[in-house]
This record gives structure tokens, sequence and C-alpha cells, in this order.
């Protein structure tokens, strides 16, 4: 499409085809219109692919995050072994002796180790096992 010639140009002169103004020779843009006369000018790139992209991408970054983390929290623990605690020895000449009860008597399962405190809301006589603190490596 082109512009009809004005009455002043000469002929073979350059027209812009929006607003039919001539052209000079080194003349790319129309000064009246802004028309690109003689320069291509390519649209801009979609925003689509680069933005899918993008999501897909920070969406297999959380999928592997959400992964590792419960790969990590769901291993299970080694499980503390249980600890031995033993009473310091007493001196036998300054503490008199105890009343012993025949082991008869006393069920061995309601006894609880020498030195051994019971946690608050257990019941009186109940035998307690303390777990040994975790050693780190």
């Amino acid at each position: 499409m082109t512009a009809p010639l004005p009455l002043d140009a000469p002929p073979g002169t350059l027209l812009c085809p929006r607003c039919g103004r001539p052209l000079r020779d080194e003349q790319a843009w129309c000064l009246e219109c802004g028309l690109a006369a003689r320069t291509r000018v390519h649209p801009p790139p979609s925003p689509r692919v680069p933005t899918a992209l993008t999501a897909v991408a920070l969406a297999a970054l959380a999928v592997g995050i959400a992964l590792l983390l419960v790969a990590l929290l769901d291993a299970n623990p080694p499980k503390p072994s249980a600890a031995t605690v033993t009473a310091p020895a007493t001196a036998p000449a300054t503490t008199p002796p105890a009343a012993t009860v025949p082991p008869s008597t006393v069920p061995p399962s309601t006894v609880p180790p020498a030195g051994a405190i019971p946690p608050t809301g257990t019941a009186p006589g109940t035998h307690v096992t303390v777990p040994a603190p975790a050693t780190e490596r």
C-alpha cells in the first residue's frame, strides 16, 4: 500500500506508507508519523516460553527440596542404649548397717536400683530405666 504522491515531491521519491510524506534518501523513519519506512522492526519475543520454563524449574526445585526434607526427617535415629546408674560406694565404718529384708518377700520387679530417681508422676516402687545420653561423632 503506497500513499498518493504529493504534488511537490519529484517522481521516484520514496513516500511514507502511512502518512504519504516524502522521505529523503538517508531517512529510515518518517519524521511526521514515526513509521519505520526502510527499517524492519521485529516484534519482541513472547514472554510465555521463558515464564513457563521458569515455573517448571521452580516447581522441580520445590519438589526436590520437599523430597530431601522428607528423606532427612523420616530417617530413624539410632535408639539410645540404657544407661547403668551405679551408686557411689559408701564407707561401711561410718554408716550403720541397713535393715535387710529377705528377698522372698519383695518381688524384684518393684525394687528400683540404687540411686535411681523416678520421674515425677510415677508410682512409688516403679522401676525406671534411664537412657544413656547420645554421643556425638
